[in-house]
């Protein structure tokens, strides 16, 4: 098992589930977190790497959950056309050429966009086959590929963080600080004043990114406490973080 901090100024976190880009999850989805690992790695073709979606991860809030809406205006398809368009440069076409690369039969379209506002979390990962590879680019701060939170526009950070003992314990009352599985609701000693939000995701994608598995979760703006049930106890340093995993 290792962890690593990941934030940045924003994020925006789309749930291929999802039809619309308008939306963004809370934390970022496992399969958010297996392009960042990807990124680390520099491997290209991770969605048809098993080990890339054999994981389980975890994930902690690291800041509050704030989100705000921007409209934004999109040129659908404003990349499809370069080569074309660098031909006719080429080729000195004026009159092709001053029609750009925005294709005019599809306009620019402004939409309203949801966006996480300065977003922090700490991730757990178990069970990752390149484990030591991964936890020597955080370390040194080595990362392959741009590192981002969701979108490419959305720079993130990261930092390695020391895990210094786990264990999968059974717990009579505990106070969970990731998230639940909707099958641990029965487990939840619900308190007045904390938001409990249901939180469903892909787990994995094919070639397509078109989703193949998912999870249905949990979610709170505080710790979240239960009874009778598993967890990972996680210490990194004079923190303790109790954590359950997909």
């Amino acid at each position: 098992m290792f962890a690593f901090k990941v934030w940045g100024k924003f994020a925006c976190f789309k749930d291929p589930l999802g039809i619309s880009q308008n939306i963004t999850l809370p934390i970022p989805p496992k399969t958010a977190v297996s392009g960042m690992l990807a990124a680390l790695l520099g491997v290209e073709d991770y969605l048809n790497n098993s080990k890339f979606s054999g994981f389980k991860y975890s994930v902690v809030l690291g800041n509050s959950i704030t989100k705000k809406t921007f409209s934004q205006n999109y040129i659908n398809d404003y990349t499809k056309n370069t080569k074309t368009h660098i031909n006719n440069l080429l080729k000195f076409n004026i009159e092709k050429i001053a029609n750009g690369l925005r294709d005019i039969k599809a306009p620019q379209k402004p939409i309203n966009r949801e966006l996480l506002i300065n977003p922090g979390y700490i991730i757990f990962i178990d069970e990752f086959e390149l484990e030591a590879e991964a936890i020597h680019n955080l370390k040194n701060r080595i990362c392959k590929f741009s590192f981002y939170l969701g979108n490419s526009e959305f720079a993130g950070n990261f930092e390695f963080l020391e895990i210094n003992k786990f264990d999968n314990l059974y717990f009579d009352e505990v106070s969970i600080d990731s998230f639940l599985l909707e099958s641990d609701i029965k487990n939840i000693d619900f308190e007045d004043g904390v938001l409990y939000s249901p939180l469903s995701f892909a787990t994995a994608l094919d070639a397509d990114r078109s989703p193949i598995a998912s999870k249905n979760l949990i979610l709170s703006n505080n710790k979240i406490r239960a009874k009778n049930i598993e967890a990972f106890k996680i210490t990194c340093g004079d923190k303790i973080y109790h954590c359950r995993f997909v």
